[in-house]
């Protein structure tokens, strides 16, 4: 049955346009501290990733270890930054008024983060669920997330579609068994490298794909 299928969809990059006020609070942060950190490492190695992760990249790569109180602080700024200029991903309002199934959110950032930024740019009534990485300490490209909002809102992994854009996310969906979409707008930074995957470039080519992949 149609109304059996659930579009789950990442957050940052697909929904909103979080990722470059993301990338640019972080940069910036942690260059402060003399870390010559670049734009261009920051589109190549974080993208889909927690935040956490980007720490690791930092202390890895240039041997620096974080503050305690860097994480409090980032996503003090990172909240700032996002309630002045986040906006939604062009034409994603539009598609999603005609994607006629049920859909949820699952994001690697915390669920608070993702309800204010989903709030702020007017899409939080469009989705029947929110799920966070945070909740079950388990991260993209880990299919965990994935397989925990399905469980949550009743469908089998097979009646599930996910929308990403990033590697870590597409990887998490195929380890759940679902079917996937990547978005690539042309504008991108950052350059997708998981091949065999659905991908488009403009959200009002989405409704129109759904409807391909999970309508027989």
């Amino acid at each position: 049955m149609e109304d059996a299928h659930l579009i789950i969809f990442d957050c940052d990059g697909t929904l909103v346009d979080s990722e470059p006020i993301a990338n640019r609070v972080f940069v910036e942060q942690v260059q402060e501290f003399g870390i010559p950190l670049t734009d261009e490492e920051a589109w190549k190695h974080f993208p889909g990733t927690s935040l956490e992760e980007c720490m690791q990249y930092v202390t890895k790569t240039y041997g620096f270890v974080f503050p305690e109180d860097f994480v409090p602080s980032h996503r003090e700024l990172q909240r700032v930054a996002f309630a002045k200029d986040i906006k939604p991903i062009q034409g994603v309002k539009i598609a999603l008024d005609q994607i006629p199934f049920a859909k949820c959110v699952a994001s690697n950032g915390p669920l608070q983060a993702i309800r204010s930024n989903l709030g702020a740019t007017g899409l939080l009534s469009y989705f029947d669920g929110f799920f966070s990485a945070h909740e079950i300490e388990r991260w993209k490209p880990e299919p965990d997330l994935f397989l925990h909002a399905a469980a949550k809102l009743d469908r089998m992994p097979e009646q599930c579609l996910v929308v990403e854009d990033s590697d870590a996310g597409i990887l998490a969906a195929r380890r759940a068994g679902m079917k996937v979409l990547a978005y690539q707008p042309v504008h991108s930074h950052y350059t997708l490298s998981e091949n065999g995957t659905m991908s488009f470039d403009d959200m009002k080519q989405l409704p129109e794909l759904v409807q391909h992949l999970l309508v027989k």
